[in-house]
């Protein structure tokens, strides 16, 4: 799941350059690069949202629901202000911001969180479903731990392979005609609360989910290759407008067909099965321990946070110095990873900035880092972390000041 994590939102920030980038492949390389991405974008966030649900079931194993809603309020809620507010310069249209901050689905162009709506997302995710998480912790044995049990155990694996997507498939036929879906809103809101909920159910019933991706390991690796070109020359050849997306009604379009039923269809199978393969052979071949996993991992919500501060800049210089796609895309994709890494590197060595950048741990952790685990005197730690807070400060400012001029 660490190794997932990581590699999983390494892709994100990969593609927001890419896909943000204002000279795009032309030619015979375009096609390819269009199918790759518009795959990739059906899946990868459905990934991590079942990621987070496995999450929350291992950090429920040692918390109570005070505790948990507690930490999830901290872990997510604080980064999220701190993003509103100081990052994407909130604090001086605080009466708007905070308006648009508890508006239910405030569009794409209004969300004052920007790309931080998956923490958005999840906060709300894990809140509503506080009650029944416990319930099944306090019912091990219950009816759906039960339910969970046997759609693992059914012949071949078909209940981790079927039963979800139906679920899905149901949720895009009922809700997708009638809005755009866009970051996590409209239909795609319950749409991700559903992959979130199965990674929690799925690793509830551990031993019986890992038999489960050993039997479908071959099957999916078949037939996902298949969805993802049957998705393509749907979501391409259906007839209706934004098929994939939601909201043909607004353009004229009855809001149940058979060409929209199975384009949903086919979509949530598509991503379903994408999740499914990435987690059956990554079981097998990243299930081991790496000397720099836990530091990546620690890694990846700060440089979350902070990516579209180094990733608009990069763009708009490249973009005016007239860079064409891949060569921009070879010389940022290493500098992006320095960028966001440099960050943390900083802002990890910061104490009071750490919950804000959603790092665990405080001052103890700070002390068995470089330069403070050099040193026993009390003078030099204290001159440390008086630089360490002010390097933090100056690259919040600049990351502020880069946005603010070159992503305008």
């Amino acid at each position: 799941m660490d190794w997932l994590r990581v590699i999983l939102f390494g892709l994100l920030i990969w593609f927001h350059f890419v896909v943000f980038y204002p000279y795009q492949p032309e030619g015979l390389l375009a096609l390819p690069y269009y199918f790759i991405v518009s795959v990739m974008h059906q899946w990868r966030l459905a990934a991590l949202f079942v990621i987070s649900g496995m999450g929350t079931a291992f950090a429920l194993r040692r918390r109570t629901w005070k505790q948990y809603v507690r930490e999830r309020g901290s872990r997510l809620g604080l980064p999220l202000l701190f993003t509103v507010y100081i990052l994407f310069f909130g604090i001086f249209e605080f009466t708007e911001k905070t308006t648009l901050l508890f508006t239910v689905f405030p569009g794409s162009e209004e969300m004052p969180y920007g790309h931080l709506w998956f923490v958005y997302n999840l906060l709300i995710y894990s809140i509503i479903l506080t009650p029944f998480f416990f319930h099944v912790k306090a019912n091990p044995e219950g009816l759906m731990m039960r339910m969970t049990r046997s759609a693992m155990n059914i012949r071949g694996g078909l209940g981790i392979l079927i039963i979800p997507p139906i679920f899905l498939s149901i949720n895009g036929i009922l809700f997708k005609p009638w809005e755009f879906g866009e970051v996590g809103m409209w239909w795609e809101f319950p749409r991700y609360m559903i992959y979130f909920l199965f990674g929690f159910l799925m690793i509830s019933v551990r031993n019986e989910y890992f038999e489960a991706l050993d039997k479908i390991r071959i099957s999916s690796s078949i037939l996902t290759p298949i969805l993802a070109v049957s998705w393509f020359i749907v979501s391409n050849t259906s007839g209706i407008p934004d098929v994939m997306e939601g909201g043909w009604v607004d353009e004229g379009y009855p809001p149940f067909s058979f060409n929209a039923t199975m384009a949903s269809i086919i979509q949530s199978f598509h991503a379903w099965f994408w999740c499914l393969l990435i987690f059956t052979w990554s079981s097998k071949i990243l299930n081991h321990p790496n000397k720099y996993l836990a530091y990546l991992n620690e890694s990846v919500y700060p440089t979350y946070i902070v990516h579209m501060h180094v990733t608009i800049p990069m763009i708009a210089i490249l973009a005016i110095l007239g860079v064409g796609f891949f060569p921009a895309m070879i010389i940022a994709t290493p500098m992006l990873i320095v960028g966001v890494l440099s960050c943390f590197e900083i802002v990890r060595r910061a104490t009071l900035f750490r919950p804000f950048f959603g790092i665990k741990g405080g001052q103890e952790k700070v002390m068995q880092l470089f330069p403070f685990n050099s040193t026993q005197e009390k003078p030099l730690t204290v001159l440390f972390a008086l630089f360490s807070h002010s390097l933090t400060l100056g690259m919040v400012i600049v990351l502020m000041l880069l946005l603010g001029i070159l992503g305008g």
